[in-house]
């Protein structure tokens, strides 16, 4: 639990004014097991709120019509498309079964002028990007020769961009972002535009499913990790997705017994009455370029945790408990302080906090720092560092009690917490009594007793991609240790939180191949 104990006792040069001010930014950020607690009680019911209603203010919950998972069995070829962003990335992956693939993959730049232009010269260029990459790779000359008699090849597309998708091959676009304004693509049907641009250019190719990035770590992890529940992006962004049993999807109807969701869980609490946003956040929020949405994912991921930490010293500075007082031109600028330097001074560990004091030299232009400027540097970075892993923990934990107690892993005796209050001692919307705030932590599971045993179900597999997670320093940690405070002292024999790779490309290629099994399979 993080709690004002945080604050280092043995900073002897820390003035008595210093402590006082930190003190308050201590209980800012710091998330008690039983703030966490309410906040996964909230995150639940949001989720099965957006499972319930279309036009859910909060987590959107959208199916993806993706109805399987791999088993790591697998085997085949199949083509990846991944539009995100300035580049296009065409892959193929071949899968070779026993959980083995090969990926081969090129990148093509998509110019300023094809994100402005009419949609069709886009789509004609993705088009003749894939035929060129197909033709590079040396693919089955049959395929790029296009008889009338032969099968196409199946390709996955990862389409990074707001889409209400109404099928596993089909959504609109709701809105462009990221620079791209083509005309003609809003309100229409994306693969649609896609596959008669690949027609169009006689390119022997049949667009199998659309998928988004997160979706797309969960299937990849999957077929490493067979089984796997969650897939989590914890990078520039954040979202999660995971499996649902379909008849608690009261959205639409399906004949599968279960379909991945895509949670969108960036907007969490869109109306902050829950979450513990701070001055620092609101100041982040207010001078964002989209005010008021995405508010969960500006307290965790890695576009906004520079520009949080930034705000916290500005802050301190202002206060004259820092730096004497003095910033720069340079940090006073908005987004100049990099999550990679909150990365970088977490890692120093020298006793004079040298790469701290260049980094604060060199990027930002605070030529003059003492011993105790650098610490409370690092000490502010570790507070929204950690702040930032427990959210994403509770967010973790929030779909993991969704499925024990309703959904996918139900079926199976977990001994995990479903709450960190016994049952009599929270009201019927979930809530801890006010006499009620002592921890139970028993991690009875709360009536899984009575549950069959699978042991080839008993790892709970979350994949995760994205640099937050990967790099930042204690992140994979700081996760568990929450995970531990809100699932009980059993989680981690249970819940394995693993890196995911290439979500975009092999997730997106698994897609095709389930898509075109399941469409084989209806025939």
């Amino acid at each position: 639990m993080l709690s004002t104990s945080l604050l280092p006792k043995h900073h002897s040069k820390w003035s008595d004014r210093q402590r006082e001010v930190l003190q308050g930014i201590v209980k800012d950020f710091s998330l008690s097991t039983p703030q966490l607690e309410a906040l996964t009680v909230q995150f639940v019911d949001q989720m099965r709120v957006g499972l319930s209603e279309q036009q859910s203010k909060d987590l959107a919950m959208i199916p993806t019509f993706v109805t399987g998972r791999p088993d790591g069995k697998e085997r085949g070829s199949f083509l990846a498309l991944d539009l995100g962003g300035t580049n296009l990335r065409v892959c193929l992956i071949s899968l070779k079964g026993d959980h083995k693939l090969e990926s081969h993959h090129k990148a093509f730049k998509v110019s300023d002028h094809l994100q402005q232009a009419d949609v069709k010269e886009l789509m004609d260029f993705i088009a003749v990007s894939i035929n060129e990459f197909i033709t590079s790779e040396h693919i089955n000359a049959k395929i790029c020769e296009h008889p009338s008699d032969s099968e196409s090849l199946e390709l996955g597309f990862t389409f990074s961009f707001p889409v209400a998708q109404t099928a596993v091959d089909a959504g609109k676009l709701l809105r462009w972002t990221k620079g791209f304004s083509c005309p003609g693509a809003v309100g229409a049907d994306i693969v649609q535009l896609l596959q008669e641009a690949l027609d169009r250019n006689k390119v022997n190719v049949h667009v199998a499913a659309l998928v988004n990035d997160t979706v797309g770590t969960l299937l990849a992890h999957s077929y490493i990790n067979p089984g796997t529940y969650i897939g989590a992006i914890f990078g520039t962004g954040t979202n999660g997705a995971y499996v649902e049993k379909t008849h608690n999807i009261k959205t639409m109807t399906s004949d599968a017994s279960e379909m991945i969701i895509n949670i969108e869980w960036g907007n969490f609490d869109k109306e902050k009455a829950f979450l513990p946003v701070t001055i620092f956040d609101n100041k982040l929020d207010r001078e964002s370029i989209n005010p008021g949405v995405h508010v969960f994912e500006k307290m965790i991921s890695g576009m906004y945790l520079g520009e949080i930490t930034r705000n916290v010293l500005l802050h301190l500075i202002d206060q004259r408990v820092l730096f004497e007082g003095t910033s720069s031109p340079k940090l006073n600028q908005h987004w100049v302080f990099e999550t990679k330097f909150m990365s970088a001074i977490e890692e120093d560990d020298s006793a004079s906090l040298i790469p701290t004091a260049q980094i604060l030299e060199q990027e930002l232009d605070i030529k003059i720092n003492t011993q105790a400027d650098r610490e409370i540097v690092k000490f502010v970075c570790q507070l929204v560092g950690i702040r930032a892993a427990r959210l994403s923990a509770m967010a973790t934990a929030a779909v993991i009690r969704q499925g024990v107690e309703v959904g996918a892993l139900r079926e199976y005796e977990y001994p995990l917490q479903l709450s960190i209050y016994d049952k009599g001692d929270v009201d019927l919307n979930g809530q801890p009594k006010i006499e009620s705030l002592s921890i139970s932590g028993n991690g009875n599971g709360n009536g899984n007793s009575n549950r069959v045993v699978d042991p080839n179900k008993q790892t709970i597999h979350v994949g995760i991609d994205g640099s937050v997670f990967e790099h930042y320093p204690h992140f994979k940690e700081r996760m568990e240790q929450c995970l531990v405070e809100l699932l009980g002292p059993h989680v981690m024999d249970i819940v394995k939180l693993g890196i995911a790779r290439d979500g975009s490309g092999v997730g997106a290629a698994l897609a095709a191949l389930i898509a075109t099994k399941a469409a084989n399979d209806s025939r």
